[in-house]
């Protein structure tokens, strides 16, 4: 028997499932409620396609008597364990870059089976062998016409606000994140970004009108049907995310270390001898 002590804490956030441990193994119970876009995810041939790319993490179905709430469990997904657990605010600048162009290509993949990311998430990502891998098997939903990029706001905060930061300020940025772990406020972004970046079509629209937006309609009732995106302007608002986290770099700057050896080297005759002494240890 499953018990509340089994289920991983913050995976009952999401109504679509949620994630527990039995035996030493993973588990991620999928909900009723969820049926009908597992059923899509699995039928459509999306599944396959992700795991057969390495950017999804592979699952079989098990019983799914043996649920946390079996009165709400349509499926019982046995997923493979992945061998280290890290964070977005451990990773270096490259590894949050690759975590979210691969959230990109995941939702461009996702647009040609019918479905969409509901959840952009950097902690839905981890590293397995090198490589960014969606961990979030509940994270798809069917495409809708019309609708807007739901995780737009989260994608935007997890990933864009981090990498343009550590771009543009400074490399321990990223630690903001330990702070806001729903991802940097926009607003806070913008006002720590250099002037020159409003002259970055991409920053000026994902991060700096983003914040103006944001806080423009705070506390207003907004509903679904308010905005439309179509097919078209929804794929171009993917791109336009895509080549906004391509055109960011970050180069190391030198330290007090770097050139050691251009400039504080041994002659020869010493440098063997320092050779020799460490030898004999």
């Amino acid at each position: 028997m499953i018990t509340k002590k089994d289920v991983i804490p913050g995976s009952f956030r999401d109504p679509s499932g949620f994630v527990f441990f039995q035996n030493g193994a993973l588990y991620r119970q999928v909900n009723l409620i969820y049926r009908e876009h597992y059923d899509h995810l699995m039928q459509s041939g999306l599944y396959e396609a992700l795991t057969r790319s390495g950017l999804l993490i592979p699952h079989r179905e098990v019983d799914s008597t043996g649920g946390a709430a079996p009165d709400h469990a349509y499926k019982i997904l046995d997923v493979e364990l992945v061998p280290f657990i890290s964070y977005p605010y451990e990773w270096c600048f490259s590894q949050l870059k690759a975590a979210a162009l691969a959230t990109l290509k995941i939702q461009k993949i996702a647009g040609d089976y019918g479905m969409t990311l509901k959840d952009s998430s950097a902690y839905n990502i981890q590293f397995v062998n090198g490589k960014p891998l969606l961990i979030d098997t509940l994270s798809f939903e069917k495409y809708r016409e019309g609708q807007i990029w739901v995780p737009y706001r989260q994608f935007c905060q997890h990933f864009l606000a981090p990498l343009a930061l550590m771009s543009y300020r400074d490399i321990r940025l990223n630690q903001l994140l330990r702070v806001y772990l729903d991802g940097i406020p926009l607003d806070l972004a913008s006002a720590l970004l250099p002037r020159r970046t409003w002259l970055k079509p991409t920053l000026v629209t994902h991060i700096h009108l983003h914040a103006k937006g944001q806080k423009r309609f705070a506390g207003k009732s907004v509903t679904k049907g308010d905005y439309k995106l179509g097919r078209l302007r929804f794929a171009a608002l993917i791109d336009h995310l895509e080549a906004a986290v391509r055109g960011l770099h970050w180069q190391a700057g030198g330290t007090e270390w770097a050139n050691y050896y251009e400039h504080t080297n041994y002659s020869p005759q010493a440098h063997e001898q320092k050779k020799a002494l460490v030898a004999a240890f």
